[in-house]
């Protein structure tokens, strides 16, 4: 597989590698190098620090494998605080290496950049994009090496005090109301969340919780890739929300198919967070 074109292509797949040689990939706004030798892979990954792909909406997807021997040999022997380097000591190393999409291992807080009021006995549904990582996998021996963030989010917590609450990841997110406003960016997947204020007073979605390790990922016919719908029901004097999980892949998804599925299962179906205060869910 190769694509130097500048042409966004989907990261994701299976590729084949000689011994000694290895590829490059694109994911966003940062770089991923995979070499493979006889007993040994080696991952260096490199989040951008160029202004333009350093953006974590920037649109960058591409593969160049196998790649030339000269560039992954600079990339191997760079002095580069950047370059952060996992390697891996196996007995034979497998012919094929597989990237594989997944979704944060923590739940993720959003941050809308204009904060929007839901008015008493309404609901609104966002559109949230949020960053993928790569689960990097040994096809022939069925093994995982390593996961690694297109965007590495920043840590915050989340709860209605510091000893109720988990840790999270803090994202700034555009929750656009209406689809076709949102461009398509291969490194984050699109959950369609529905917020029902069933109380009497104004909502205010000034940040919200989306549980990915409880989400599934689907891949649609044109390359997007999306997690199940989300529904967030506040009701009249109850703290917190109820946080419901559709099953299957969302309407605006079509002829979706599952490629992951979630971290964590509920059985149900349905999780329920409860806070002493709903600002402690909805509020900043």
């Amino acid at each position: 597989m190769e694509n130097d074109t500048g042409e966004s292509i989907p990261w994701w797949g299976s590729v084949p590698l000689d011994p000694y040689t290895g590829g490059k990939w694109h994911l966003g706004p940062s770089t991923l190098w995979v070499y493979r030798a006889s007993h040994d892979w080696r991952i260096v990954h490199r989040p951008s620090t160029d202004p333009v792909t350093a953006d974590p909406m920037a649109q960058r997807s591409n593969v160049i494998a196998p790649l030339p021997e000269d560039e992954m040999a600079a990339v191997l022997e760079a002095e580069d605080s950047d370059l952060v380097t996992h390697r891996y000591g196996v007995r034979d190393t497998d012919e094929t290496i597989a990237l594989r999409p997944t979704l944060a291992d923590r739940p993720v807080v959003a941050r809308p950049e204009h904060a929007i009021s839901v008015l008493p006995k309404e609901s609104v549904t966002l559109f949230l994009s949020t960053p993928l990582w790569a689960r990097i996998e040994l096809v022939e021996s069925d093994r995982v090496l390593q996961e690694t963030p297109s965007h590495r989010m920043s840590d915050t917590w989340f709860g209605s005090s510091t000893h109720t609450g988990e840790l999270c990841y803090a994202t700034r997110m555009t929750g656009r109301l209406r689809l076709d406003q949102i461009p398509v960016r291969l490194h984050r997947a699109l959950t369609p969340l529905q917020v029902r204020n069933r109380a009497s007073e104004p909502l205010s979605l000034e940040r919200v919780q989306l549980p990915a390790p409880h989400l599934a990922l689907y891949e649609t016919t044109d390359d997007g890739l999306w997690t199940e719908a989300v529904t967030m029901i506040r009701r009249e004097g109850e703290p917190g929300a109820d946080i419901r999980i559709a099953e299957g892949p969302p309407s605006d998804a079509r002829g979706a198919t599952r490629i992951q599925d979630p971290r964590v299962t509920s059985k149900q179906g349905l999780i329920t967070r409860t806070f002493s205060a709903v600002g402690a869910l909805f509020g900043p």
